[in-house]
């Protein structure tokens, strides 16, 4: 198709995927990285860590590591642990003198401004070579045998000995390095944040780490994290070691931030998508924060709406125990991008509660779900009850690997969710061919598993595809109405000609099947998508305003009420129109009755009937090439209106005045009056502006709209479950409570419990942090009689249970401005008092 290539869209199966694009009304999953954001990373600098410059041993306080002043030039950051991770830890390898990797290890390595060597093999021979990898700096020549080296070269080359590669599972790559004149191997390992502290001494990640980590992922920035040790093992078994057994005890060096941009189309086709009612979704492998300060800049989560992040708390003395889900409302500042990093742990200031309490009731109960592939994995075994509803207003999907990008198209599909995948790389490529229809913003791995592969690597596509499926099915609804009123109109004429033992000729058959019908057919599906808005705008009677009426995708079903009225409208209305005129020219003045001869038709019944027809298959294909809101106007399908102007031409020519050739081959038997056949061209304008009335009036407005006949979509499972979500209000989610806790989890396991205000508002505090600590908050609270009325403010203290009148107190007692319910966990049996 022109128009694809174009906008450089092609296809790689057209069968299936095609069909399926036009009920993309429902959901589409976005990746976050390289399809929302800029796929060529900038990197922002590095904040090292102090464990990097100062001597561990075994007496090491938890206050030992703190950060260190962020690094933005590279000639600033000290050529210790943290810049040598930078340069080595990668899997970079040089094609025709060319570094070619992952694009995140290509700008860490060029920051670092060094120089990679590899031995001099050819390029089809290096999965097997000996000699390592060198990294160094750049203009100095170091020999790539690492046992022999001059003086002044020691310590500053340093080679790759093995790589243990990137997996999406584990979040996390590591390579052996040995420095040029050295005994010992050591290990850095690169990855998420969340992993490499998980792996590295405990003392050596800053106290602050969630703090700062936070401070820069909900400002979008992505963030990595290097460790490293050393390793006392000799080459041999430094190659046959497995990386679970070097992995471990890492020293936290520092974090790498990397500037994640927004792409320029993003915001703009993303309000597209949310204008025309499709729902949209971020299913990204990035850190939860980073996603939702990409979806807030977007505006794929609105500004002031609110977001709920489902946290998973694992029993760490039995982990085959069932584990916590709790749900906590992110504070709005990390929403709406502020600058000053606020947490999402259970602990709660009290500038926090305010504003969450400014939140909920500004957003009622629209809320979204914010779900980490920890949270969704343990969702899945756990709460299967659960997962429908994460489902459904679940918009953010971080920290997701690629089998679970999979799982969640094929959980939304079980939901009976239309899903479009759109990705750019291999960690889509499950998701992409799982989804209904998979759009590929990369010619490389993931265009093999997606039908829709585009050149243009942003989210310009999505509504582009969507025009196109859309204007795909309408199309192949009206020529499926068209060929099937066709032959009705066809078995009518015929019908009508039997009951006087005539037929229409060998040449009028022709005629209609072979200049008509293939012709029309031809052309019909030249008529390019509708290229406006995918909603409109419309001014209400009675007030001065305008409000959005979405477009809504056309019928799927060739059954539903809209296509089987409209052929039978339709039919009448030919059927009424045959009759009429097969009993008109009857009542001529000049009528002769056909008598029957073998093999000869030509009768007055005989030209009525096929005058008119003829021009009724002309009108039908009028009617059913349908405009917008899903295809370009008619007069935009330059073939078909052509056809149609020379076809409606020359059979008028028919007839009104046929050459005597004609007249003799089509065996027409012509009226004498000219009167008459001027009535039958009456008769085709009058068949016009009915079938007009019928499609258009009858079908699209009266019958679509005002009933609503393709009901099908409010019949589905994920539409069922949004209306009970909606009737809960805000009764669900249990914001103050930690969902399935219970008598299910010793106190030891770190359950929250929460302070209650309307079920909306949720206090949290771990069991820890309520034993040790008397806690005064003070929260605001609106009165209930007038909302413009000050806030009454009440104070609350929390002192720990196994104190004497230890628990919850209340020291102001209206209890007419608000209720308030406290669930506290008795840590002696682990019950709820």
């Amino acid at each position: 198709m022109s128009d694809e290539q174009k906008n450089q869209i092609f296809f790689r199966a057209l069968r299936g995927p095609i069909n399926m694009l036009f009920m993309i009304q429902e959901l589409s999953l976005l990746n976050s990285t390289g399809t929302l954001t800029e796929e060529g990373l900038d990197l922002w600098g590095a904040v090292p860590s102090s464990c990097e410059t100062r001597k561990l041993d075994d007496e090491t306080s938890e206050d030992f590591a703190t950060f260190q002043t962020p690094v933005r030039e590279v000639s600033k950051l000290a050529p210790g642990p943290l810049f040598i991770g930078m340069a080595a830890c990668h899997s970079l390898t040089l094609i025709d003198g060319t570094l070619i990797g992952d694009p995140l290890d290509l700008k860490m390595f060029e920051w670092t401004e060094w120089s990679l060597e590899e031995p001099g093999v050819a390029d089809n021979e290096k999965f097997d070579k000996i000699a390592p990898t060198i990294v160094r700096p750049k203009q100095r020549e170091v020999n790539d045998n690492l046992n022999i080296a001059g003086d002044t070269e020691v310590g500053i080359s340093h080679g790759i000995i093995r790589q243990f590669p990137f997996s999406s599972s584990l979040q996390r790559m590591s390579v052996i390095t040995r420095t040029l004149g050295a005994s010992e191997f050591e290990l850095y390992c690169k990855g998420s944040p969340e992993m490499i502290t998980s792996l590295s001494r405990r003392e050596t990640v800053p106290k602050n780490f969630n703090l700062v980590l936070e401070a820069y992922t909900q400002e979008g920035f992505r963030v990595i994290a290097i460790g490293y040790k050393k390793l006392g093992l000799n080459y041999a078994k430094a190659q046959r070691v497995v990386r679970e057994e070097v992995e471990t005890d890492l020293i936290f060096l520092g974090l790498i931030v990397l500037d994640n941009r927004l792409k320029p189309a993003s915001s703009t086709e993303m309000a597209t998508l949310k204008k025309a009612g499709i729902r949209t979704i971020m299913v990204t492998g990035d850190n939860m924060l980073t996603a939702l300060s990409v979806a807030r800049d977007c505006g794929m989560v609105e500004q002031n709406a609110k977001v709920i992040v489902i946290n998973v708390e694992m029993d760490k003395k039995d982990k085959n125990r069932k584990p916590a889900i709790s749900f906590s409302i992110v504070n709005k500042q990390i929403v709406s991008g502020s600058q000053s990093p606020v947490s999402m742990e259970s602990g709660a200031s009290c500038s926090t509660i305010e504003q969450n309490l400014i939140n909920m009731e500004a957003a009622l109960n629209r809320y979204h779900f914010a779900v980490s592939g920890s949270a969704f994995a343990a969702i899945k075994l756990h709460y299967p009850d659960l997962l429908s509803k994460v489902l459904v207003r679940g918009t953010v999907f971080a920290r997701m690997s690629p089998d679970q990008k999979q799982q969640l198209v094929e959980h939304l599909q079980a939901i009976q969710y239309f899903v479009g995948m759109c990705g750019d790389g291999a960690n889509d490529v499950g998701a992409l061919k799982a989804a209904h229809a998979g759009i590929s913003l990369s010619e490389a791995e993931s265009s093999v598993a997606s039908p829709f592969t585009s050149t243009e690597s942003n989210i310009k596509c999505v509504p582009h595809i969507i025009r196109e499926g859309r204007a795909a099915l309408v199309t192949s609804f009206g020529i499926f109405k068209y060929m099937a009123v066709y032959s009705l109109t066809q078995f009518v004429s015929v019908i009508i000609l039997y009951t006087i033992q005539s037929n229409l000729g060998d040449l009028q058959f022709l005629y209609i099947d072979l200049f008509l019908i293939s012709i029309f057919a031809l052309f019909f599906g030249h008529t390019e998508p509708y290229d406006g808005p995918l909603e409109k705008v419309e001014k209400h009677k009675d007030i001065d305003c305008s409000y959005i009426v979405l477009i809504q995708p056309p019928s799927a079903s060739l059954v539903s009420a809209a296509p089987i009225i409209s052929i039978l409208c339709h039919m009448a209305s030919i059927v009424g129109i045959q009759s009429f005129a097969f009993a008109f020219v009857q009542y001529q003045s000049w009528f002769s009755p056909y008598v029957h001869k073998e093999d000869e038709y030509a009768s007055y019944e005989n030209y009525t009937l096929f005058s008119v027809s003829t021009f009724q298959y002309i009108i039908m294909a009028i009617v059913f090439s349908r405009g917008k809101p899903y295809r370009k106007s008619l007069l935009t399908n330059h073939r078909l209106l052509a056809a149609l102007i020379i076809l409606t031409s020359f059979t008028a020519y028919l007839v009104l005045s046929p050459c005597s050739w004609l007249v003799k081959n089509l065996e027409l038997q012509l009226p004498p009056s000219y009167e008459f056949r001027f009535t039958l061209l009456v008769f085709a304008l009058v068949n016009l502006i009915t079938a007009i009335i019928i499609e258009h009036g009858v079908v699209n407005y009266f019958v679509a709209k005002k009933f609503g006949v393709d009901r099908t979509n409010g019949k589905k499972e994920h539409a069922r479950i949004e209306r009970e979500l909606a009737a809960a209000g805000s009764e669900w989610p249990p914001l103050s409570d930690a969902f399935g806790v219970g008598d299910k989890l010793n106190p030891e396991s770190g359950v929250t419990k929460g302070l209650h205000y309307g079920n909306n508002a949720r206090i949290e505090s771990d069991v820890e942090k309520y034993r040790r600590h008397s806690i005064t908050l003070t929260i605001p609270v609106p009165k209930m009689d007038q909302c413009s009325r000050p806030r009454s403010h009440n104070s609350y203290v929390i002192t720990p249970a196994s104190e004497p009148g230890g628990g919850f107190h209340n020291n102001h007692h209206d209890q007419n401005d608000f209720k308030v319910a406290v669930d506290i966990l008795n840590h002696n049996n682990g019950s709820l008092s």
